[in-house]
């Protein structure tokens, strides 16, 4: 049964190491494990985990150590690295924010709370690696990309949205993060938050619920980041200065990225931020390189999707990958038979300019990482890496229903717009299956 991710655990104490792969490992995940500090870090360069976990390290090599040295390879520092049952000091906090560790979990903080904050790691890790993948694909039809030279002009002081019902609380928040290079917006009201986000262009958010606020205002402006399309990845940290009030699942539910609980959530604030918005930011510098592996020598003839030929070669890339690995992987499979209904009745440049329309909106329908490509006259196959198929299904289901209820036109040619009927499939990666296998079952499951 494929894995949600793979996950490589470091931990001086092999008992405590083989205990947290043995609990991640029943929620889905695949784990190897080191003790050696030498051994963790030849384990990340050879297997390539989704995400390092390192745990309390000290002499002779600490963490901080470790992980920099992983940060510092040319063939490791795209990994996400997080630091496991650490000591919450400002040596060790400031120390992982310049490194570029990507998360930090305090002493007493439980596994259920590693679970629930994985998966916006795991992604930007299965991200890195498409892309990496991509790019090879690309190479062998002629097109060159090298990641490493795009840069977006990000500003050097990132924006956040600062939100608190007390004033005291509220000044204490904006200064602290202006101390630390971080401009704010400042409300007292979550709903107004909510409303100003829409309005700016924020870099994080960060709430905080003091000992005796509702978590519910808090909630609703999370799923409010969380629904909108524009927003839907801005990293949202929550700061509770109480425990045990059960909101944290909620919020995790919402949408919140960090929800830290604790009397003193507020003191290493900044720190997470700084975290939250560096991951956010290289995620959103891998979407030109991705988009520049489709080009003129790769595209269909629509040039808003992948070639049948470039879907083979890379399928079959994803296929290996996915069965070595025991990774997920996903086809999506979308059909429309209004193309060839267009095609009858006014021809092929009619019917080209219709699939150039449904190329570009399948495309933008999907994440980043998954691959569009025309497989055939009438029909598109999505590549969803890392996906379990109940998830892609979801996706392509989400895709038709919006075709189905939208209008494109025909051009000049034809003065009158039309409705589009598709069809979709999905199939899931299994045991020995080959990329063909694979489209052929998410094609079968579209009849």
């Amino acid at each position: 049964m494929p894995h949600i991710a793979y996950l490589l655990i470091g931990d001086p104490n092999p008992t405590r190491a083989l205990a947290w792969a043995e609990e991640l490992g029943a929620g889905g995940y695949r784990c190897i494990t080191a003790t050696d500090p030498h051994s963790l870090i030849a384990l990340t360069e050879s297997q390539q985990p989704d995400v390092v976990l390192i745990g309390d390290y000290s002499a002779p090599v600490d963490s901080l150590s470790i992980a920099q040295a992983l940060k510092e390879a040319d063939a490791t520092n795209q990994i996400p690295v997080v630091l496991l049952d650490a000591s919450a000091n400002a040596t060790l906090m400031t120390g992982a924010r310049e490194i570029g560790i990507d998360d930090v979990f305090v002493k007493g903080e439980s596994l259920d709370e590693v679970v629930v904050r994985l998966p916006r790691l795991t992604r930007s890790s299965i991200m890195s690696a498409e892309l990496r993948r991509r790019v090879a694909t690309a190479a062998e039809f002629g097109v060159a990309v090298d990641p490493r030279t795009y840069r977006r002009g990000y500003p050097e002081r990132p924006l956040v949205m600062t939100v608190a019902r007390d004033q005291a609380v509220r000044e204490r928040m904006a200064q602290t993060l202006n101390e630390d290079g971080l401009d704010s917006t400042v409300e007292e009201s979550p709903f107004k938050a909510a409303d100003g986000l829409d309005d700016g262009r924020y870099d994080a958010a960060v709430i905080s619920i003091g000992p005796k606020d509702d978590f519910g205002p808090a909630q609703y402006m999370c799923g409010h980041i969380r629904n909108n399309p524009r927003l839907f990845n801005l990293p949202t940290l929550v700061l509770q200065e109480t425990t045990g009030n059960g909101g944290d699942n909620a919020l995790y539910r919402g949408g919140a990225a960090i929800v830290l609980s604790s009397p003193n959530a507020h003191e290493h604030m900044a720190t997470y931020i700084h975290m939250l918005i560096a991951r956010q930011r290289l995620r959103w510098t891998m979407r030109d390189p991705f988009k520049a592996t489709l080009a003129r020598l790769t595209a269909d003839k629509t040039g808003k999707c992948y070639s049948r030929a470039f879907w083979d070669r890379h399928s079959e890339t994803l296929v290996r990958t996915a069965n070595e690995r025991s990774s997920s992987l996903a086809v999506g499979y979308i059909t429309s038979p209004t193309l060839a209904r267009v095609r009858d009745e006014y021809g092929d440049d009619s019917a080209e300019i219709l699939a150039h329309q449904l190329a570009d909106w399948i495309t933008g329908m999907t994440r980043i990482e998954d691959l569009v490509a025309r497989v055939d006259k009438d029909s598109f196959g999505i590549l969803l890496p890392g996906t379990p198929e109940k998830e892609a299904n979801r996706v392509v289901q989400r895709i038709v229903g919006i075709l189905h209820r939208s209008e494109f036109h025909l051009g000049e040619e034809v003065m009158k717009s039309i409705s589009t009927l598709a069809d979709a499939g999905t199939s899931g990666i299994q045991k020995s299956d080959t990329h063909e296998d694979m489209l052929e079952r998410a094609r079968k499951a579209a009849i």
